[in-house]
């Protein structure tokens, strides 16, 4: 199997779908929250994309490419990917939280604020 392929196969499939729908998520939450609390800027998203979802996405991919170099990283792969994942989960909640939306049995002592 050449490396493209491996890499694919490590990063590729329901875990990338995930994470894009978790941060496409996570962006129009916040763009919601900005707008209803006045402070929306359209400069910023170009701050919030290169501060924010880009080192989720280089750094799953990163992580993707170093266990395709070295076999011993592959476990890594799905626990980047679960940290990204419980990251992004918090950034919603607290979005949500921002709209007035409170999710029923969300344990206070995990709110991200």
């Amino acid at each position: 199997m050449d490396y493209v392929q491996e890499f694919i196969n490590l990063v590729d499939g329901a875990k990338l779908m995930a994470l894009m729908a978790m941060i496409f998520a996570n962006l129009a939450l916040g763009l919601a929250v900005a707008i209803k609390l006045g402070k929306f800027d359209l400069k910023q998203i170009a701050g919030f994309l290169s501060s924010r979802v880009l080192p989720y996405v280089l750094g799953y991919f990163s992580i993707g490419l170093v266990a395709v170099v070295e076999p011993s990283f592959r476990m890594a792969v799905p626990v980047v990917w679960w940290l990204i994942l419980a990251t992004l989960v918090g950034a919603i909640v607290a979005n949500l939280r921002e709209l007035g939306i409170e999710i029923p049995g969300w344990p206070k002592i995990l709110s991200p604020s």
